[in-house]
């Protein structure tokens, strides 16, 4: 995982651009099939849709946040890591609310968290509060941690596969109701 970071800061910025175009083209196909019907679908197996997320795992979903009158900023199109399940809802590292430069240092130390189970292709970083508040290299997490209700979802839930993780956090996917940058300057502060 190393590597990944080296290759990032050694690449050109001709390199970067043809990498993020990629990322863009990719999503862009991606987006396009969450709107399509169910049934198509759960027959993608790049892109799943599952009716609950599990832990360890990375999401992305439309959503309708339930104060979002009182609320100074929240992102309509969750990127999210799921560390903890609830009866209404679930918890899960928004990366969408640091800047991209912090996402991928976050994303290899979650990588190096990262537990396999019996099933290579079932990879999932296992986490909790705790171990966020407690370990430093995950200290970009904090500001990310969010509460997300079932009922507020406003379309289906789709897993991203540990092979895309990398790809899908550079991207600007981001949908905040305020301009990104106020939201990554206070989550800077939080760190």
């Amino acid at each position: 995982m190393l590597d990944l970071l080296e290759q990032i800061q050694s690449e050109t910025p001709l390199e970067t651009e043809r990498r993020s175009q990629e990322s863009l083209d990719w999503f862009k196909l991606r987006l396009r099939k969450i709107r399509q019907p169910v049934n198509k679908l759960l027959t993608d197996d790049d892109f799943p849709v599952v009716a609950r997320p599990e832990l360890g795992k990375m999401y992305m979903y439309l959503y309708d946040a339930k104060y979002k009158q009182t609320m100074p900023y929240w992102d309509r199109f969750p990127l999210i890591i799921c560390f903890d399940l609830l009866s209404d809802g679930f918890m899960g590292i928004n990366l969408h609310y640091i800047a991209p430069r912090y996402r991928t240092p976050l994303l290899l130390s979650l990588y190096e968290i990262a537990m396999e189970t019996d099933n290579d292709e079932e990879r999932r970083v296992m986490l909790s509060y705790q171990l966020i508040k407690s370990v430093s290299t995950l200290r970009y997490a904090k500001p990310c941690v969010k509460r997300y209700l079932f009922s507020h979802i406003d379309s289906r839930i789709s897993e991203i596969p540990m092979d895309y993780w990398d790809m899908m956090v550079m991207l600007p996917s981001q949908q905040f109701n305020v301009n990104a940058n106020t939201v990554y300057a206070e989550s800077r502060e939080k760190f």
